[in-house]
């Protein structure tokens, strides 16, 4: 008995496998009376019955054409999905805990030459997590058109999260049938932890790298003296003299020039570091504070760097993001850098456990 679940799920995932893109056809289309359906089905029985029972042949018309307007009830309930083109539209990514935009499009083919009188068009679409989560959405496809919905879904954790299956259905045009179908995304998402509310701001930067060269500091320079070079000093090589530079300045009775290497300035960025978070906080709680500080330093425009204990560090070179540019695109250096404390400590998606 243990294993007819699993047996039945392997096959249910096989029928809908994962998929962004997704055409309805008869083949995932499915359709079964409603209640209104089946108490419609009884009174056209009772209405057959008392027809032949007394004989009325204004009750066998009256019988038969609502079983007609049933038929064309099934065939036109049907029809609203058959052929509609399904696209998950990305990014998807947010925090844990939050309500994660999930954007669907719906997409009518081009319309046909010759209208088919089951056609009544895409009306009554109502799009739901199959897990009974959020609120279902409602929409019309308009004939040979497109629309688009968004579905708010709140994962529970961080890291690469599988979307749950999807229901589309309609009940359109009479209510008697409900027609849907299932549909399993494939992208996942990206669920970042939870930035701390209220967090600190990071550290004194401090431990940011100081210059290489420790040689005192230059002797002011003379106006017409070259760039790059400085008077000598005693205990410079002789392979740091400039020696033509030299030769021109000794002819008008001056000294030798030292070729002077360029300082590396420190480095200006804003380094995030794990070690900077309380080693008292659990390591959720020191990722939801760097998580907390990388949208701090996105939102003051500064440059910075992440630090974690493996791999090397994502960082974002400068400002990554404008005035004009919206929340929904987000800069390459912050998406890598919430990748990665999404999926820090976590096994690879189909890495044995």
């Amino acid at each position: 008995m243990a294993k007819r679940p699993t047996r039945w799920r392997a096959w249910w995932e096989q029928r809908h496998p994962r998929t962004d893109t997704l055409r309805l056809t008869q083949r995932n289309v499915y359709i079964l009376p409603t209640a209104t359906g089946w108490c419609y089905g009884a009174l056209l029985a009772v209405l057959l019955l008392a027809s032949i029972n007394y004989q009325l042949n204004l009750g066998h018309l009256l019988t038969f054409v609502l079983a007609g307007a049933g038929v064309v009830a099934l065939q036109a309930t049907h029809a609203v999905l058959r052929g509609l083109d399904v696209r998950l539209l990305a990014p998807l990514q947010g925090p844990a805990g939050g309500a994660l935009p999930v954007r669907i499009r719906l997409q009518d083919p081009a319309p046909r030459r010759w209208p088919s009188p089951m056609r009544l068009g895409r009306h009554g679409l109502t799009l739901r997590w199959r897990d009974g989560a959020g609120e279902p959405v409602q929409v019309d496809v308009p004939d040979g058109q497109a629309a688009e919905v968004e579905l708010a879904w709140s994962p529970a954790r961080r890291g690469l999260q599988a979307l749950p299956a999807l229901t589309l259905e309609s009940r359109f045009p009479l209510g008697l049938f409900r027609a849907w179908t299932v549909w399993r995304p494939a992208t996942p998402a990206v669920v970042w932890p939870a930035p701390e509310i209220g967090a600190p701001p990071w550290p004194a930067q401090e431990g940011r790298p100081r210059p290489l060269s420790r040689a005192p500091a230059t002797a002011a320079r003379e106006p017409d003296e070259p760039d790059g070079v400085r008077p000598w000093r005693r205990g410079d090589s002789p392979r740091q003299v400039a020696w033509k530079s030299s030769a021109r300045l000794l002819a008008s009775g001056g000294g030798l020039l030292v070729r002077e290497r360029p300082r590396p300035a420190a480095d200006p960025r804003v380094h995030l570091r794990w070690a900077d978070t309380p080693a008292s906080l659990d390591p959720e709680a020191r990722l939801s504070r760097l998580c907390a500080w990388v949208l701090m330093a996105e939102r003051q425009r500064l440059p910075w760097r992440l630090d974690l204990p493996d791999g090397p560090p994502p960082s974002a070179p400068g400002p990554s993001t404008s005035a004009d540019t919206p929340v929904t695109n987000p800069a390459p250096g912050r998406d890598a850098a919430l990748h990665r404390l999404a999926c820090w400590g976590l096994p690879a998606p189909g890495a044995a456990p």
